[in-house]
């Protein structure tokens, strides 16, 4: 399975980038909220006729519903929780007031899920971007994250992939660790001092394909694609990640990208009171497979392959 079959296409999903991403639905919150199984008496007549973009889950005893309300195809407003207690009756509202920095936080709802201590929302803004709101368990609003495809790492503990620009013609893709319990984050990659990706770079002049050897050909080496597999951890201080890099060029200014040059590594990441250590290795096309069809479980199998020695030092000037 070459590098390139791990990356995350989005080029070919662009069309026109919204203000906000347009609602799925625009049917009442009364009928929202019956089909999520929450009592609608404690609601205004007005509130229950509002059109409304919303979604629900539970978690006995407690049926959570998010939403936000829709002018014509597109949302507006704020975000507003309710949390219903099927055993005392009692409803919890809250509306979520964002920061003024947080747009992304006010697309679609997708989903509530939940995370040891913390109740998470993922709100979907496009392809490329989406926010994930934290709130504790009595639905305080503790914080925002940009970016979408968490995973938990460790207890409280997560890496997501950062937001990316949607009608950009590749997406580098960039991945954050939090630590929500003690609102901390650090960017894992890309890596500053990364020998194997920085020499995949440096080494790109030296695969020009000959179709951009030609005269009068225009080439744009820039074009290259990053994306990353969970490949899973110890759920403690330990975890694993595998980084395919594709690089493309464009004959002509406009013209579909045409790949060139792969490579993959896997990325094993631990961190203690000192800090966050990593390595490095190579992966082959036959172990790129086998991680791919492993998925999570790939970590067992790659886990001895190096000891993270190196510093975390995040790729800030990319």
């Amino acid at each position: 399975m070459p590098a390139s079959s791990h990356l995350r296409t989005l080029a070919s999903a662009v069309a026109i980038l919204f203000a906000v991403l347009p609602c799925r639905s625009q049917a009442p919150l009364r009928e929202q909220l019956q089909s999520a199984g929450v009592p609608v008496n404690s609601f205004s007549s007005a509130e229950l006729d509002e059109a409304v973009d919303g979604t629900g889950t539970s978690k006995q005893p407690y049926i959570y519903f998010v939403y936000l309300r829709t002018d014509g195809d597109l949302l507006t407003g704020i975000p507003h929780l309710v949390r219903y207690d099927q055993g005392t009756g009692v409803i919890l509202r809250s509306d979520l007031q964002l920061k003024k920095e947080d747009p992304y936080c006010g697309g679609s709802p997708l989903g509530i899920r939940f995370l040891d201590d913390y109740l998470l929302l993922d709100f979907h803004y496009n392809p490329s971007a989406a926010c994930v709101l934290v709130l504790d368990k009595n639905l305080k609003l503790l914080r925002s994250l940009d970016g979408f495809n968490l995973k938990k790492v460790a207890t409280n503990q997560i890496v997501l992939t950062e937001n990316m620009i949607h009608f950009a013609p590749t997406h580098p893709e960039r991945l954050q660790w939090a630590d929500l319990s003690k609102d901390i984050d650090l960017e894992i990659y890309p890596l500053e001092n990364d020998a194997l990706r920085n020499r995949f770079i440096q080494d790109l002049e030296k695969r020009i394909p000959a179709e951009c050897k030609q005269a009068g050909q225009s080439c744009n080496y820039d074009l290259i694609e990053e994306g990353c597999v969970y490949l899973g951890g110890d759920g403690k201080t330990e975890f694993a990640f595998e980084c395919g890099r594709s690089a493309s060029y464009q004959v002509k200014e406009g013209d579909e990208s045409v790949p060139y040059s792969t490579d993959s590594a896997i990325y094993l990441y631990s961190h203690n009171p000192n800090g966050w250590k990593y390595c490095a290795q190579a992966t082959t096309e036959n172990e790129r497979k086998v991680l791919g069809d492993k998925k999570e479980q790939g970590y067992a199998k790659i886990k001895s392959r190096c000891t993270p020695k190196l510093e975390v030092v995040p790729d800030i000037g990319q």
